[in-house]
């Protein structure tokens, strides 16, 4: 984009009337001055972005523990020996990717996957005629087998990979709404087990920021209606062949790497799929 920049601008300057009235000092000079300011943003992006990686770093390997404070940015331009505004642009991004949250008079913080957070990037299932609530999830099947060839394709698996799998059935209004399937990577959750995945006191995706440091940043979705399966149609207490809605999720940790494989069996005779925009400046 930059150098697209470039070349756009030189051809504006020396297609402008000043070429006619100036010398061809004045056209290097120009042409200098716009090939050196692309080489300088150039600079700074890649300073940025490395920023940008490190911080990302100390979050994957627990250097910054979820819900911890960030230094300023002063020191950590100090730090990466870059300047205060490199590091803000750094700080910026993750904040708009809600890997750091901004709380106005106390300073930055890594983000914690928590209810508050779940419910607002990534349940979408809310009641009609109420206010959205946060689901009981109860523990359906555990267990662990080789992933299909849709699961590697969705977490990037190649040769024959172990997954865990996970059933939860999700209850809304005391009712069972939503079957769950998630298949994610057992090299990446390394040491996971049904007793410490029973146990956890937060979300799944809290779960996998805190006990293995993945962290959740983002998932792409599709979404279409379907005739219900047996299985699905018994924990949901519905008709076999009932029309409900499918929504298969692949969630990704940093640089859009899959970390876990999701399909939603939804009743929604009394629930809607809403999706929240968020606004963009």
């Amino acid at each position: 984009m930059c150098l697209s920049r470039c070349w756009t601008r030189s051809a504006l300057y020396a297609s402008g009337p000043w070429l006619h009235t100036t010398g061809p000092e004045r056209v290097d000079e120009r042409l200098s001055e716009t090939f050196s300011v692309c080489i300088l943003e150039r600079i700074f992006r890649m300073l940025y972005r490395q920023v940008k990686r490190q911080l990302i770093n100390d979050i994957q390997t627990g250097f910054a523990a979820p819900g911890a404070a960030l230094p300023n940015e002063k020191d950590l331009a100090q730090r990466f020996q870059v300047s205060v505004g490199t590091v803000r642009r750094a700080v910026d991004e993750l904040v708009a990717e809600h890997v750091l949250l901004r709380q106005q008079g106390r300073g930055t913080f890594v983000g914690k996957l928590d209810r508050e957070r779940f419910m607002f990037q990534f349940f979408k299932i809310v009641p009609r005629d109420r206010p959205s609530e946060f689901p009981e999830v109860r523990l359906h099947k555990f267990f662990k087998s080789r992933a299909t060839q849709l699961e590697s394709q969705a977490l990037g698996l190649h040769g024959n990979q172990w997954v865990f799998r996970i059933e939860n059935v999700l209850h809304l209004q005391g009712q069972p709404v939503i079957h769950d399937r998630i298949a994610i990577a057992a090299a990446m959750f390394p040491g996971l087990n049904q007793a410490s995945f029973t146990a956890r006191t937060t979300t799944i995706y809290g779960h996998y920021q805190a006990a293995f440091g993945v962290t959740i940043v983002e998932a792409d979705e599709r979404v279409r209606a379907e005739l219900v399966a047996a299985d699905s149609a018994r924990l949901l207490h519905l008709d076999e062949g009932a029309p409900v809605l499918r929504i298969d999720r692949v969630a990704h940790t940093f640089d859009r790497k899959p970390a876990e494989f999701r399909s939603s069996i939804v009743d929604t005779r009394n629930f809607d799929y809403v999706s929240r925009m968020r606004e963009m400046a």
